[in-house]
């Protein structure tokens, strides 16, 4: 388990970083998969769209357009091109990355082998 320093934190050392993850996704019955690079968003913005999300706004390409970046750490895409250009198929497996299921699977999974312990 890694370890951080609050003074890590608070001087923001976990919000804009970038990680690579590569997205597998299905498109004319095809598997494909693309790489991308995901910015860390601050609790702030997360929030604000999780709250969003859980009224039944439809947050998906905004939060894909805040976090997608290039090589220069900009970001690629605005809302508009992400709901213009993306595939439905690509723009969900996306988002699971961007928002996190596999993190909240592997809570999931952790919390109940410690129950079972």
């Amino acid at each position: 388990m890694a370890k951080i320093l609050l003074t890590d934190v608070k001087a923001g050392g976990l919000v804009s970083e970038i990680h690579e993850e590569t997205v597998e996704f299905f498109h004319n019955s095809e598997e494909m998969s693309v790489d991308i690079r995901i910015k860390q968003l601050s609790f702030i913005e997360t929030e604000s769209l999780l709250k969003r999300m859980n009224n039944k706004e439809s947050v998906a390409s905004e939060w894909i357009s805040k976090t997608l970046v290039d090589d220069k750490d900009k970001l690629m895409f605005t809302q508009k091109q992400v709901e213009d250009t993306f595939v439905q198929a690509m723009a969900s497996a996306i988002f699971d990355k961007v928002y996190g299921v596999d993190n909240i699977k592997k809570s999931i999974e952790k919390a109940k082998s410690k129950k079972a312990s």
